[in-house]
């Protein structure tokens, strides 16, 4: 029987370069554009029909006349059996340094939790007549939850680099899921999230953009590398690689996309698990869309108003 257990809670992404604000709330108002993304992940098919998926919305709208922007964001998370679904709304204030920018940002919001304990199942319980897991810490039905969620962040950009930090679940928000006499409580830890990137060109044609993204909760760390080739900067081919040692590989990560009608793109990614669930699954499939509505920054200088004593 299991008292206690440690996992995975926040999903990981190969495509974090394109949504900086999922984990980075600061990076809202860096650009001057809308931003809309709509983003699918399926991780480890084919290793049970309930493994780990999630689906997200985010929403990015620069307030450029006062150097700010608001960002929303959803997340429905399913892990196994239980599912996360995150609503969270930010704010970001950007600092003009010279040609760069520093974003300070903040969010809040919930974390509605569920686990389907009808679909689980115990060793010692009794499924056939009268349904019973005869286990007090699984309960019979769907449980739900709430939890507080809080991130904070910094972002500097200017014109070729992206340098990122983040905390998310600030709080450490506990989710109690269950009836009175059955209660389970679900925590989310706090993550450190770190992020780099920067866009090299080679030629008028042709450009380079290694990222990187350092995750950590204090305890145990997770590191994504990407490096991805811009043609025309409307095609897209990208490496990337999951794990920092012998015990952290986890994937290979294949990228492709293309950039449609000047501001839609799409790109797609296969992630070859390269550990030891390679002979168990079929790999993980990521599709991220992303639309950008262009903005003229506006020049809100007031307009001069000469005096004709003064001609």
């Amino acid at each position: 029987m299991c008292l206690h257990s440690i996992a995975q809670i926040e999903s990981n992404s190969s495509h974090f370069m394109l949504k900086p604000s999922a984990y980075n709330i600061a990076y809202a108002g860096s650009r001057p554009d809308i931003e809309i993304i709509a983003h699918y992940r399926n991780q480890w098919t084919a290793l049970s029909n309930r493994t780990m998926s999630n689906a997200a919305i985010e929403f990015v709208y620069p307030i450029n006349k006062i150097n700010s922007a608001i960002a929303f964001n959803s997340i429905y998370d399913v892990i196994g059996l239980q599912r996360n679904l995150y609503l969270n709304l930010g704010y970001a204030y950007q600092l003009k340094i010279k040609k760069a920018k520093l974003g300070i940002g903040i969010s809040g919001g919930i974390i509605q939790t569920s686990l389907l304990g009808n679909l689980l199942r115990a060793p010692e319980g009794n499924y056939e007549g009268t349904f019973s897991h005869n286990d007090p810490i699984i309960p019979l039905s769907n449980a739900n939850g709430i939890s507080p969620y809080l991130t904070a962040g910094l972002y500097f950009s200017n014109k070729n680099l992206d340098i990122g930090i983040s905390l998310t679940n600030a709080l450490e928000g506990k989710s109690t899921v269950g009836s009175p006499n059955n209660e389970k409580n679900i925590i989310f830890r706090r993550n450190i999230y770190g992020f780099v990137s920067y866009n090299l060109k080679i030629s008028n044609k042709i450009s380079l953009q290694p990222s990187l993204l350092y995750r950590t909760d204090l305890k145990k760390m997770q590191l994504d590398y990407n490096l991805l080739m811009k043609i025309k900067n409307n095609y897209f081919l990208g490496l990337g690689y999951r794990g920092y040692n012998k015990n952290s590989n986890e994937c290979v990560i294949l990228l492709l996309g293309m950039k449609f009608l000047k501001n839609l793109q799409i790109m797609y990614s296969y992630d070859i698990n390269t550990g030891k669930l390679f002979s168990y699954q079929y790999g993980s499939h990521e599709l991220t869309l992303k639309y950008n509505i262009s903005r003229k920054i506006k020049d809100f200088t007031p307009k001069i108003i000469y005096n004709p004593r003064f001609l």
